[in-house]
């Protein structure tokens, strides 16, 4: 296949793996308002840090409170990773590769489109936040398992999977990372909560029930980083997401150094002792596991997108 369409089709499950994820997170933060009392809130700018958008929305010079952080992230076209921005992405890398995927799944991705575009500039209220928020995560599973059930595995699905799984694996890393940011403070104020705002990392991959099915014991730090990190069963775990980015690569050609960048990371991951390893060396640690996973990202465009433009 071209690398073009190869490169086309990776971005567009990057991107709609991107628009599911951050629909996770925003429903996710507005239950946890809910679950917390008003004097142990956390702070809405965490929300902008985890996705990696601090600084598009600190540009903006806007005071950081619920309204423009939501309208922000979910509706603002000039951020170019918000929920709009990332599905008229996701469509547009589609339409032009449709013929090596199913009509049904760019009929789906259409209705998504157009849902959310009459939304396009607006902020979403905390009244309507659950409900279209969880469309927009059934809407891409929906599409996910679309492409699963109907499509042909050969290279492009492949591409499709490596996609999703970087994706996952980055923004696995991301909510670790700023959601324990959330867990710092007075520990006499915070201690009290913890246990909640532990949980509410888990949620926001959709991991809690196989947190308690696979771990078996209370809600405890190490035990919540070894799962969202390093199990090989749970699939938005970041060491899940290396392992199937290994099997996809060895399906395809020219898979030497793409290999050696997913080793050296799943390597760093069997190695790290999280009861070791606290706040600020948490975060140093996981800013290298992001960094390496730009490094994959970078292997995968010049084993098969900018070869030299010819075909995969």
């Amino acid at each position: 296949m071209l690398s073009q369409v190869a490169e086309r089709v990776y971005w567009f499950s990057r991107y709609l793996e991107r628009t599911e994820n951050t629909a996770r997170l925003m429903l996710v933060r507005h239950q946890l308002i809910l679950d917390l009392p008003t004097t142990i809130q956390p702070d809405w700018h965490l929300l902008v840090e985890m996705l990696g958008l601090d600084s598009e929305f600190d540009r903006e010079e806007k005071i950081a409170n619920e309204k423009n952080i939501i309208k922000f992230i979910f509706s603002d076209r000039k951020n170019p990773s918000s929920i709009i921005s990332s599905i008229a992405n996701t469509r547009e890398n589609m339409r032009t590769t449709r013929e090596v995927m199913p009509s049904e799944c760019w009929e789906r991705l259409n209705s998504l489109h157009l849902s959310v575009a009459q939304r396009s500039g607006k902020y979403l209220s905390r009244s309507e936040r659950h409900e279209v928020l969880n469309d927009i995560i059934q809407s891409c599973q929906q599409i996910a398992g679309m492409l699963m059930g109907t499509m042909n595995h050969d290279a492009a699905y492949q591409f499709i999977l490596l996609g999703r799984n970087i994706e996952r694996a980055d923004m696995s890393t991301r909510i670790v990372d700023t959601g324990s940011a959330s867990l710092r403070g007075e520990e006499e104020v915070i201690s009290p909560y913890r246990n909640v705002l532990w949980i509410s990392i888990l949620r926001s991959l959709s991991a809690y029930q196989m947190y308690r099915l696979n771990v078996r014991r209370n809600v405890k730090r190490q035990a919540v980083l070894d799962f969202l990190l390093k199990s090989e069963i749970f699939p938005r775990a970041t060491a899940f997401n290396l392992a199937e980015l290994e099997v996809c690569v060895k399906k395809l050609s020219n898979h030497a150094e793409p290999l050696k960048a997913i080793a050296k990371l799943t390597g760093q991951l069997h190695n790290i002792d999280f009861g070791a390893v606290q706040d600020e060396k948490l975060h140093t640690f996981i800013d290298s596991l992001q960094t390496d996973l730009g490094e994959i990202h970078n292997q995968i465009s010049r084993a098969w997108f900018y070869p030299e433009r010819g075909g995969v």
